[in-house]
């Protein structure tokens, strides 16, 4: 249960903006958004941070509580990362300052400022009621359960939905008008929420905000990405089926463990809590 919930720092600190936002938007949404409430906000997440941190650094995994949202994989592999800490905290608080200052900040703050628009902050404990797309329509996807929920939408009173997906960490090497399937996700969701044969007249703008530079990505989503998104779906959920026994998900049963092969994908490797273990099992293997 402690491995499941450990995270690496910078995994932590993308989680830590995002909640940072969210605690923004709930402001903004209220109308106490001022300055002295800002910096309050601001000063209360680093105090949280701080006693967190200190917390995990302690290593005392006695009285575990899964709830505590810091255990850090650095400190249960005995690291010191005091330094790394408060360059990402400096960060943190650099790219948040940098999006008050921002036109996209600015454009937020008039969608705002309408109140025939309607809102939706995610929340920063995640109801994962709300994030389950349901899929009764298609054969493949009966008994699956997918789950995808934007960090911020708006239905303008004209019909409109504006979705932005707020990024962590640094703007990837892609052209303008790569959509991302995240994105196509989410317009998945929502299209089976108000019946996906009515994409032809879907009013949508879908952005991609990278919060360390501000870089914006946006598109118009067609109905071929509906169909390739949907289709990536059911070839994923394929792969799962392999994995379990008699191919059925109403069980959900996994096969040995030995059928579940490494990802070749090493940038995964670097996050993953249990890198030490499949190093050891390797030499094991061998």
């Amino acid at each position: 249960m402690l491995a499941k919930n450990l995270k690496s720092i910078h995994m932590r600190f993308g989680e830590k903006i995002h909640d940072l936002m969210s605690d923004y938007l709930n402001l903004l949404q209220q109308d106490k958004a001022t300055t002295e409430k800002i910096e309050e906000m601001k000063k209360q997440m680093i105090v949280e941070m701080d006693k967190e941190y200190e917390i995990s650094k302690k290593r005392d995994y006695s009285w575990y509580d899964p709830s505590l949202k810091f255990w850090l994989t650095e400190h249960y592999y005995q690291k010191n990362i005091d330094e790394i800490y408060k360059t990402w905290k400096t960060q943190i608080l650099e790219s948040f300052n940098k999006f008050l200052e921002s036109d996209f900040h600015n454009d937020i703050k008039l969608h705002f400022s309408d109140k025939n628009n309607k809102l939706f902050i995610e929340p920063k404990e995640k109801d994962f009621d709300s994030m389950k797309i349901k899929i009764d329509n298609i054969p493949e996807l009966i008994w699956v359960t997918v789950y995808a929920q934007p960090d911020f939408w708006i239905v303008t009173k004209n019909g409109e939905y504006i979705i932005y997906d707020r990024k962590s960490w640094k703007t990837p090497n892609k052209s303008a008008n790569h959509i991302s399937n995240q994105l196509k996700v989410y317009a998945y969701k929502i299209l089976q929420k108000i019946w996906i044969q009515n994409i032809d007249s879907f009013k949508s703008k879908w952005f991609e905000i990278y919060l360390k530079s501000l870089d914006k990505f946006w598109w118009d989503i067609t109905k071929e990405d509906i169909q390739q998104i949907e289709q990536k779906i059911i070839n994923d959920t394929k792969i799962q089926k392999d994995l379990i026994i008699d191919k059925n998900i109403e069980e959900n049963k996994p096969l040995p463990s030995k059928e579940f092969h490494r990802t070749p994908d090493l940038q995964k490797c670097s996050d993953c809590t249990f890198y030490k273990v499949c190093e050891a099992l390797k030499k094991l293997e061998k």
